[in-house]
């Protein structure tokens, strides 16, 4: 008998090298800088489960077809989700060697809290989809990877653009950017469901367009103050209902409703619509103590810096001729191949 189980393992052990390898190419690793660093294909595969959970969290992406049916509305084009998730998993294992090699050159390292932080956050992370993540090909270590590399991102970032940094960002030239892309809003907000959390009727739902009409009509004409009515909506809030006399933040002025947004003057009332809420929202002078110049800096400077940063990092990875790409790994490890369709999805009722 224990012949028979030896023989057993020694068969799996075997089928597990071949699936690894295709015709001869090791598909364990998806980058290597050298022979000294080896990016787990386990990052790349994580990486799309991640982007899938965000984008069905914002309803971009259902579980409930088939993910190479789908399609993703980025900068107000179509694309394939499948292809879109795969190219943005590339982009972040390029990224992970870039943040690598340049570490090395700036000498920057993970201090022990900062490794036992990241591991607890990667456990915790992992156990929640564990069944998903292992029936994906995607390891525990991959997961600590992944969180330990974003940790190094930030070092690196903050050593280059913080106020001690070697390229730091002015509070001058950090207000200009959120000038040109944040706004503060006032807002009142309803999503179509009921207290029982059915969806309302097609009459209900007319009805609630037209309080919100009457709603604007008057502030427009001077006769409430919105804020006031914002104000209301704040402190009677429900699950399904709610508003703000005050909300700044940045918006993608590549989406329809940030572009709508942007281009409102101060004092503007707008809408915005979907199958299932509506938002009469009201434009205001921009508070940057509300936008967090000085408690939340480093958010903001993220926010404006940290494309240009990735985009260097991936530039810095694909210009040395030390580094290697696996675009067999890539290619069997697409998304069409994955299944994430019993990832948890948080639920989110909020519009922003």
């Amino acid at each position: 008998m224990k012949l028979i189980k030896k023989a057993a393992a020694a068969v799996v052990a075997a089928s597990l090298a071949l699936s690894l390898s295709a015709c001869g190419t090791d598909v364990s690793w998806a980058a290597k800088i050298g022979n000294d660093v080896s990016v787990p294909i386990g990052m790349y595969i994580y990486t799309q489960a991640e982007n899938f959970r965000t984008y069905a969290q914002n309803g971009l992406l259902t579980t409930s077809s088939k993910l190479e049916e789908q399609t993703l509305k980025v900068s107000d084009s179509d694309k394939k989700a499948t292809e879109y998730l795969d190219s943005e998993a590339v982009k972040t294992v390029k990224a992970y060697t870039g943040a690598q090699m340049l570490a090395k050159e700036m000498k920057i390292e993970l201090t022990e809290d900062e490794i036992a932080s990241v591991e607890s956050s990667a456990k915790e992370k992992y156990d929640t989809d564990k069944e998903v993540f292992e029936k994906n090909g995607i390891a525990k270590s991959s997961v600590v990877e992944y969180y330990k590399n974003l940790a190094l991102q930030n070092d690196i970032f903050e050593a280059i653009y913080g106020e001690e940094g070697t390229n730091p960002i002015s509070d001058k030239e950090l207000k200009k950017y959120i000038k040109d892309n944040y706004a503060t809003i006032s807002y009142i907000q309803q999503y179509y469901y009921k207290d029982d959390g059915t969806m309302m009727s097609a009459d209900e739902k007319a009805k609630v367009k037209k309080q919100y009409e009457k709603i604007k009509s008057q502030a427009e004409s001077g006769k409430i103050k919105f804020a006031d009515k914002c104000k209301d909506f704040e402190k009677n809030a429900t699950n399904y209902k709610s508003g703000s006399t005050k909300y700044t933040t940045t918006w993608d002025k590549t989406s329809e409703d940030g572009k709508k947004i942007m281009e409102l003057k101060e004092g503007e009332l707008t809408f915005l619509e979907t199958d299932s809420a509506i938002v009469l929202l009201q434009r205001q002078k921009i508070d940057y103590e509300d936008a967090g110049i000085k408690t939340y800096r480093k958010t903001i400077l993220i926010s404006y810096k940290f494309d240009e940063f990735t985009k260097d990092l991936v530039k810095k990875a694909e210009s040395d001729k030390s580094v290697s790409f696996n675009q067999t790994a890539f290619d069997k490890f697409g998304s069409a191949t994955r299944d994430f369709s019993n990832l948890s999805i948080p639920t989110n009722y909020n519009y922003y």
